[in-house]
């Protein structure tokens, strides 16, 4: 944290500056005076309450359910990979007023390749103006890196459930280690691509917020079925997957 000096000859002009108030009051910054040295000390401000369910787990506050959801068991939107426009299940299609999810309807897309987030511009994690969290939520909120997606794997225990509480539900549980009561359930929405839904209740897919280090036209996202966790896995940044907001 950055502290900021400013000198005065005389406590009287010390008195004069803090009397007024467009000098000294400012948001985040006490002062104190020391041998006629004024220290502004500008402080982090306290990170407002998320508007949205989370369970804090290794340091980082994940949402309880997915953006557009309406209840934990909820699917919400599935998006492309860099666009902050989700679609319900039932926009999806073919045709007039529906999403394809199809490379040719994928954003960023043009004439054979990615205008962004590409070989040219470097880019390897989202904007924020590309993070379908952050444009959904504000805030803090935002989209999960690859790295954070691995790194819940490592606290958490992971397990396969068919009716997740009795909902009827199937997806992925994740228990902390050091306290078990505090769980996080995924859902097994699936994904869309070429016009159709697939995999509901057999498959879940989770968009992160990293670009593929092999190859710009994937993306990596966490992917799960019954028996198997894939913390890092990747593909075409143009199929449909939830996604799910952190702040940390």
């Amino acid at each position: 944290m950055a502290i900021h000096l400013k000198k005065f000859e005389t406590m009287s002009q010390y008195n004069t500056y803090t009397a007024d108030t467009e000098n000294f009051i400012l948001p985040n910054v006490s002062l104190t005076v020391d041998n006629n040295t004024v220290h502004y000390n500008p402080s982090s401000p306290t990170p407002p309450t998320p508007s949205h369910d989370f369970v804090e787990i290794g340091g980082i506050k994940w949402a309880t359910m997915n953006v557009g959801a309406n209840s934990v068991t909820d699917t919400g939107l599935y998006f492309q990979w860099g666009d902050t426009q989700g679609y319900t299940a039932a926009q999806v299609g073919e045709g007039e007023g529906y999403k394809y999810f199809g490379e040719y309807d994928c954003i960023y897309y043009n004439d054979g390749s990615y205008t962004k987030y590409n070989e040219g511009d470097s880019l390897n994690t989202l904007e924020s103006t590309d993070d379908a969290v952050k444009a959904a939520w504000g805030g803090q909120w935002r989209m999960p890196t690859t790295a954070e997606f691995q790194a819940l794997g490592t606290v958490t225990t992971s397990a396969w459930t068919s009716s997740y509480e009795g909902s009827g539900v199937a997806g992925l549980v994740l228990t902390d280690k050091t306290d078990s009561s505090k769980v996080l359930f995924f859902p097994a929405c699936g994904y869309c691509g070429d016009g159709s839904v697939y995999d509901v209740g057999s498959r879940g897919f989770y968009w992160s917020s990293s670009l593929s280090s092999s190859d710009v036209q994937y993306a990596y996202y966490l992917a799960f079925n019954d028996g198997d966790v894939y913390w890092q896995d990747n593909d075409n940044r143009y199929y449909g997957y939830p996604v799910r907001g952190v702040v940390g």
